[in-house]
């Protein structure tokens, strides 16, 4: 099993203090092989067996058997010549891709009467490039940018229709509100966000996750949405090859 596959099954199980120590190793991998559980407990302030029953909450032995799982994951970059942060995120998406769940979610998008997209800010791009390929396929697929007309038309969703949700982190309050009404609505829901235990992934049937690196300039988020364009395009490969083949 791939080391992202056990962080992405088991990743929910962590609490916020956990989530932060686990996002602080995940950041320093390059030297992940010389350092030690006392020395990332002194460094969170925390006992050496919080970390090592952290990486047991995610399916491993112990703080050993986590280092060793991520570097030989860290190894497979060595095929390539030169490695980019653009390289990493999606070499990162893709083990994070699970065949099932898009295969799932591919059959809701061909059984829906109708498709809406739920996006604001720079996760809107992804969004509108799926709905637009959608719409040249035939199938009736809408995207809303205003928070108060994702709401209401959220609220007019039936058991039919798919809405899927795109927000890098997770947490964008009306992303959060339309998909929630969505849920109620009695609509299938899919969640397309970055990697972490976020609230928007919560809420939904299917989730997707994607790598990115955090960048904001004045305060406002400007990291790429590269890993989202990736996933969207599995989603439109996978359904032209199932539904149109021909």
């Amino acid at each position: 099993m791939y080391f992202y596959d056990r962080l992405k099954e088991n990743q929910q199980c962590l609490n916020e203090t956990e989530q932060q120590i686990l996002d602080d190793l995940l950041a320093h991998v390059k030297t992940i092989k010389q350092v030690t559980v006392r020395e990332i407990a002194e460094k969170h302030f925390t006992a050496p067996n919080t970390i090592i029953r952290l990486c047991q909450k995610l399916g491993f032995k112990g703080f050993s058997d986590f280092k060793e799982a991520l570097f030989l994951t860290e190894q497979t970059k060595s095929d390539f010549i030169e490695i980019t942060s653009l390289d990493e995120a999606i070499i990162k998406t893709k083990q994070l891709v699970n065949t099932a769940v898009i295969e799932q979610i591919v059959a809701r998008i061909h059984e829906a009467d109708k498709i809406v997209f739920f996006a604001v800010g720079l996760s809107r791009l992804p969004a509108q490039e799926l709905d637009t390929r959608l719409q040249l396929l035939g199938k009736n697929s809408k995207i809303f940018l205003d928070p108060h007309v994702m709401k209401h038309n959220a609220s007019l969703l039936t058991t039919a229709d798919l809405a899927i949700a795109i927000s890098m982190s997770g947490t964008t309050e009306s992303i959060i509100e339309a998909t929630t009404i969505a849920n109620v609505s009695g609509a299938t829901t899919v969640s397309i966000t970055g990697f972490s235990t976020n609230a928007l992934a919560k809420l939904t049937d299917f989730q997707l996750y994607g790598f990115t690196n955090k960048v904001t300039i004045s305060g406002v988020d400007a990291a790429d949405r590269f890993s989202l364009h990736y996933l969207i395009n599995v989603l439109f490969n996978q359904y032209l090859t199932t539904y149109h083949s021909q």
